[in-house]
């Protein structure tokens, strides 16, 4: 009896022993609940696509043309720009040696008015000729009608029109910017870059690679930093009345490389992109002691329907598969993964059993000192 009795304290011992050895066990899952996940797990394998990087199937990237671009047809577009007035501006109309057609103030006012404002319609009121159809039109185009009309009761008319007030034709400007605020055009072609430059330019949390013009109901994307920072000057666009500018604030875009590496870290992807290489060099590269250089995995969402993720899978115990890890490009949210070596793994295996098979052992001693005592 005193035998069974020190057997089950050593037992007991042996039990609490082993729990201090392998870590966790602060979590109750039921019986069932652990059934239920070892039935339906998180992601099963059939929800995984496994993807070997290979010379095969790993190409560079198509690097962006980064150098300065004039754009000649931008160019042209704006030297050829006439201004198109609209509701709301102002025109004034000056005939030669005939001050009549001039000053239409009214005695009301202290200081004489001297213009015609476009009503809604796009028309203004002409002494002479009536209502006149102005809206759409450029001022030279209606310098030549209004000369037309006026020829029939003025000899030979001389006349001038300019828009003393801008009114009708607008930018809007929304987003990350410093002066997020309507461009009213005035007379003057205004490209993507002169609207950005007149709202102040954009802020620190501004998007560049993605700025979007918005024309009629279409989106239209375009790269403002290599524009800005390369002078690609084919990323400019010549802006027309009622287009919306807008900046989105940038996301952070960041990948994690976790396991056998020197340095865990999660890295940033910047606009020029980020290599597997890269990725591997900012941690301090492959821990060579317990690392698995046939066992690199790079994961990510996957876009086929039915699968979670995408894993792709990198050999680099040959150090030439590096050139594969230089052209594969990492994107937001992967997750770079070196496996434990196989001996690594045996030795912790090890390093849990040892433990263990020295409290057997000890178990075992004070048996046979037991049996000494009782005989």
């Amino acid at each position: 009896m005193r035998f069974s009795k020190l057997s089950i304290v050593a037992f007991a011992s042996l039990l609490l022993a082993a729990c201090a050895i392998v870590p966790g066990g602060d979590v109750y899952i039921s019986e069932q609940d652990q059934k239920v996940n070892a039935q339906s797990p998180s992601i099963s394998v059939e929800q995984i696509e496994f993807v070997k990087l290979t010379s095969e199937n790993t190409k560079r990237k198509t690097v962006k043309l980064r150098k300065p671009y004039r754009n000649f047809k931008l160019e042209a577009r704006v030297d050829k720009y006439s201004y198109r007035v609209g509701a709301g501006d102002v025109l004034k109309v000056s005939v030669w040696e005939h001050p009549e057609l001039l000053n239409l103030g009214t005695s009301e006012t202290v200081i004489p008015v001297v213009g015609f404002q476009v009503d809604s319609r796009g028309k203004i009121f002409y002494p002479h000729v009536g209502v006149y159809h102005v809206g759409g039109r450029t001022v030279f185009a209606i310098r030549e009608g209004l000369r037309e009309a006026l020829s029939q009761f003025v000899k030979n008319p001389q006349l001038d029109v300019t828009v003393i007030k801008y009114v009708a034709n607008k930018i809007y400007m929304t987003g990350q910017l410093a002066k997020p605020i309507p461009i009213v055009m005035q007379g003057q072609a205004i490209t993507l870059l002169d609207a950005i430059n007149s709202a102040g330019g954009v802020s620190s949390k501004a998007d560049l690679n993605d700025i979007v013009v918005i024309r009629k109901g279409k989106r239209r994307h375009i790269d403002l930093y290599a524009m800005l920072h390369y002078g690609d000057m084919r990323q400019n666009i010549l802006l027309q009345s009622g287009d919306q500018i807008h900046v989105g604030a940038t996301k952070p875009k960041y990948a994690h490389i976790m396991g056998q590496v020197v340095t865990p870290s999660t890295i940033s992807i910047s606009p020029e992109g980020v290599s597997l290489a890269d990725g591997l060099a900012s941690s301090r590269g492959i821990n060579e002691l317990t690392a698995d250089a046939k066992a690199i995995y790079i994961i990510r969402e996957s876009k086929i329907k039915g699968k979670v993720a995408k894993v792709y899978m990198l050999d680099l115990s040959n150090m030439a598969a590096m050139v594969l890890a230089a052209k594969f490009d990492l994107k937001a949210e992967d997750v770079v993964y070196i496996a434990k070596s196989p001996i690594v793994k045996w030795n912790q295996l090890l390093s849990v059993i040892r433990p263990t098979m020295s409290l057997v052992d000890a178990v075992s001693t004070t048996r046979n000192s037991v049996n000494n005592i009782l005989k």
